[in-house]
């Protein structure tokens, strides 16, 4: 189990934020997410990756969902001692696939209410930024599994890569 305690660190989100940009160089929505395991005070990446949705041709390929189903095939189905750093709000589905994982934590940097916001003003048919706005947390309480969230970490950082084009 993540203690209470547990303070989300800078380096995961940058690295996170490193991914979303290599996804966004590739063609893809610029969305990036590092699973780490905490062990004692040691907390290590397990697995990082962007997003792949445009790439794959695959609606349901986030991010989150896909690093979940990679940390599960190799430590097993729930990950109580693994948090799961996203750019971007987790949507319903992945959210429900934190709870089907029960794990540990969730931090992420822009909320669904700014993906919305961002989408509406600045989107266009290559870059939509659709949202879903049923926040994580309501997803993770209806699950009947509490997860603790940090949300809105280095929120500015995140932002930036609404309008991240390669160079």
């Amino acid at each position: 189990m993540i203690p209470s305690s547990y303070k989300p660190k800078k380096k995961f989100m940058e690295l996170a934020i490193a991914e979303a940009k290599r996804a966004g160089d590739r063609g893809d929505y610029p969305i990036g997410a590092v699973v780490t395991r905490l062990t004692g005070k040691r907390e290590v990446v397990i697995a990082s990756a962007g997003n792949r949705v445009k790439t794959s041709g695959s609606s349901i390929k986030h991010v989150e969902l896909e690093t979940l189903k990679y940390v599960s095939s190799g430590y097993g189905r729930y990950l109580p001692d693994f948090v799961l750093y996203s750019t971007h709000e987790p949507c319903a589905m992945c959210a429900g696939a934190c709870v089907w994982s029960r794990i540990g934590a969730v931090v992420y940097g822009v909320s669904q209410e700014d993906i919305d916001a961002y989408g509406r003003k600045r989107g266009t048919e290559d870059y939509k930024w659709r949202s879903c706005l049923i926040p994580c947390r309501f997803v993770f309480e209806k699950g009947n599994h509490p997860i603790p969230v940090t949300g809105g970490f280095l929120r500015k950082e995140c932002q930036r890569l609404f309008s991240y084009r390669s160079a």
